[in-house]
């Protein structure tokens, strides 16, 4: 049985758990990515990935290995975004910083449907949501990409709850207007900021599912504010999804931890593909396993073990390992990130920069 609660020696300052969040998905996207060009190996995946990650900033040396991708380029706008607004989410001018990075940077790795939205965000428009909402004949993306951004969100009070949850679902809009698309922003947004305000010495794994899926019950409940933002045309079906998948991954975490379930299994139950319904729970679900030591996986060091799970599902990588990387550095703090990756994967120190800024908004 894989669950319970485990005591840490030093709980993390706040500060240093809002660093650790940031810069936990900037490493997870980096270290992720060049897995997405070419997959983990099939055969001694932990041993693998051990070997290249004890490599870095020894064997491997060179920083353009480690480039963060359109994960970590639309995350740092939201961030900015959130830094220049006192905290509050502006859709205007998020649109416009997405728009003017991706003008910036275009060869971030960004998904091809997105960029004629990104485009029109360089436009005079009257309608900020109304490119998401043209895509895919009307019915939106269920994709990720509002998922893997939206960490600086979910770094806030516990008394913004509720106002964080329509923030993460009007920050998911400006791209991904189906259900399950910014179902699952909203589900990877609760799951950071849970774990932001978490004590690791009570921490109950149990408590922590239960409570996701309270959140996701409810917002994928028939005429919850999640089902009104659909419209006729935006069915929750569209594409081949379901409402309901995201509460129906959550209830096997349980199970999934009960039986220590293989890497396989796991990538086959909750998913490793770029929609966001089966990318999230994987997210989610590498950090509830890692915080207690993984047979095959060598490290001591529970951060670090989640992002290496995480790549080891396969599949979106640098997505999955970056969402894992943003819960499990709210949880951690930044200390347990090393030198060797605050050095080696870029815009580590954007990310500080950006969380202690957000951390001045919300907590001095």
């Amino acid at each position: 049985m894989i669950r319970g609660s485990m005591a840490m020696a030093l709980t993390p300052t706040l500060r240093s758990r809002l660093q650790g969040c940031l810069v936990g998905a900037v490493s997870g996207d980096c270290l992720g990515a060049p897995y997405e060009i070419c997959g983990v190996p099939p055969k001694d995946t932990f041993g693998s990935l051990t070997t290249f990650f004890e490599q870095i900033g020894t064997e491997i040396k060179e920083k353009d290995y480690f480039r963060y991708t359109d994960d970590t380029a639309m995350c740092r706008c939201i961030a900015e975004s959130l830094i220049e607004n006192k905290g509050n989410l502006n859709s205007e001018d998020l649109a416009k910083k997405f728009g003017i990075e991706y003008t910036h940077a275009p060869n971030r790795g960004y998904g091809a449907n997105v960029i004629s939205v990104l485009k029109a965000f360089n436009k005079d428009l009257d309608d900020v949501f109304e490119p998401a909402r043209m895509q895919f004949k009307g019915s939106g993306s269920y994709g990720n990409g509002g998922a893997m951004r939206v960490a600086p969100v979910a770094l806030c009070p516990e008394a913004d709850f509720d106002k964080m949850i329509e923030a993460a679902r009007q920050s998911a809009l400006l791209t991904h207007s189906n259900f399950n698309g910014y179902c699952g922003t909203i589900l990877q947004c609760c799951a950071v900021h849970l774990a932001l305000h978490s004590d690791p010495a009570t921490f109950d794994t149990d408590a922590f599912i239960d409570r996701l899926l309270e959140v996701m019950e409810k917002e994928e409940a028939p005429g919850s504010p999640a089902a009104k933002v659909s419209r006729p045309n935006n069915d929750s079906t569209a594409g081949g999804t379901q409402s309901g998948e995201y509460c129906r991954r959550l209830r096997l975490f349980k199970p999934l931890l009960e039986e220590d379930a293989d890497i396989k299994k796991v990538a086959a139950e909750l998913g490793n593909e770029i929609s966001a319904h089966k990318s999230v729970p994987a997210a989610i679900y590498s950090f509830l396993r890692c915080r207690t030591p993984v047979e095959g996986i060598s490290s001591s060091n529970a951060l670090e073990r989640t992002i290496l799970y995480a790549i080891s599902l396969d599949g979106d990588t640098d997505t999955i390992a970056s969402m894992a990387g943003a819960i499990a550095g709210a949880f951690y703090g930044v200390e347990p990130i090393s030198a060797d990756w605050r050095t080696m994967c870029e815009g580590t120190d954007v990310a500080i920069r950006q969380a202690d800024a957000i951390y001045d908004i919300h907590f001095l």
